[in-house]
């Protein structure tokens, strides 16, 4: 992994460890609470989570992601795409799902991070079997839970449910970031040349 996604990785990794210790309702996403002006928990919720189990499968699953698409982003990217993911999918949660009272996870930005990269690799003529190969298994894994198959071990771990529409708009708000990022390449390369 390169040194910019280690320190990417290291810092958030900081963050999700000093706000489980500091406690989760500091920083949940809880409706009552975003009602009351405490607006900073649209983006808090997505660094802390349910229990020591929850935290250390999304922190695994981001270094994961990170190393598999190491330099298919900067790191000034991939920070752009979690801060937007993680707004954007609480302002959903908060204006489209009122049945969500309460939500904390990385989860969902997660599936932005690793749809962003599959989809920058079937852009690339030299990677295009693995990427799609990479989306199609994420799209049988969305689809799984869609039908309500395939979360019930993960709940038993953290203890909690999943909610899987985070999942879902993660990897809408992946593809859209990815497919944003190679139409605005394209132009500058067009404007250049």
């Amino acid at each position: 992994m390169s040194f910019a996604n280690i320190k990417l990785l290291s810092v958030l990794w900081i963050i999700f460890i000093v706000t489980q210790c500091i406690g989760i309702e500091s920083f949940w996403f809880a409706r009552d609470l975003l009602e009351q002006g405490q607006g900073w928990r649209l983006l808090s919720a997505h660094f802390i989570h349910a229990n020591l189990i929850h935290l250390l499968l999304n922190m695994l699953a981001l270094a994961l992601v990170l190393a598999l698409y190491d330099r298919v982003f900067y790191w000034s990217e991939w920070l752009v795409l979690i801060i937007c993911s993680a707004l954007i999918q609480s302002m959903v949660l908060y204006l489209y799902i009122p049945k969500v009272s309460y939500y904390v996870g990385f989860s969902g930005v997660i599936h932005s991070l690793y749809v962003a990269g599959a989809v920058r690799l079937v852009a690339n003529a030299q990677e295009r079997a693995f990427g799609v190969v990479l989306l199609c298994l994420v799209t049988l894994k969305l689809l799984t839970e869609g039908f309500g198959q395939g979360i019930s071990v993960t709940e038993k771990l953290i203890g909690g449910h999943v909610l899987t529409e985070a999942h879902l708009m993660g990897a809408i708000i992946g593809l859209i970031f990815s497919v944003g990022m190679i139409v605005v390449k394209e132009i500058q390369f067009r404007l250049n040349t």
